[in-house]
């Protein structure tokens, strides 16, 4: 997947803001190279799990598709553990075709930025790349 820097400075800037919470949000793009990014509200509120806002999830998606793009990344943050997977996002993962991004803020000077494909529970790392 293409991510370019501005577009991941968007994410980071974005997860440090709800910092010691988990962020979330969607990657909209084309041809696996993201375009866009859209922050939604974790209504949890919560430092080891996160749930988007249901309307503006919602609404970020149908923007999306009347662009004419793909969503093709889904982002949280781990503020406390590593960029991998949990058991809870494998078990939550409805969008097999869709890039999971994972950052950590283990250490928030140094995040970690990981992207995985998971299907029927498995789960590939997928390389990010960009300038």
């Amino acid at each position: 997947m293409w991510l370019a820097r501005p577009l991941l400075n968007q994410i980071l800037h974005h997860l440090q803001t709800v910092y010691p919470q988990e962020g979330c949000g969607l990657v909209a793009g084309l041809n696996n190279q993201a375009t866009a990014i859209y922050p939604i509200d974790n209504i949890l509120q919560s430092e080891t799990a996160y749930e988007m806002e249901p309307l503006q999830q919602v609404k970020t998606m149908l923007a999306i598709e009347a662009r004419g793009e793909d969503l093709c990344a889904i982002y949280h943050s781990h503020p406390h553990s590593p960029a991998f997977p949990s058991e809870t996002d494998i078990a939550l993962a409805y969008y097999p075709e869709t890039v999971y991004l994972i950052i950590s803020l283990q250490e928030r000077d140094v995040p970690v930025v990981r992207g995985f494909l998971i299907v029927d529970g498995l789960v590939e790392e997928i390389e990010i790349v960009g300038e």
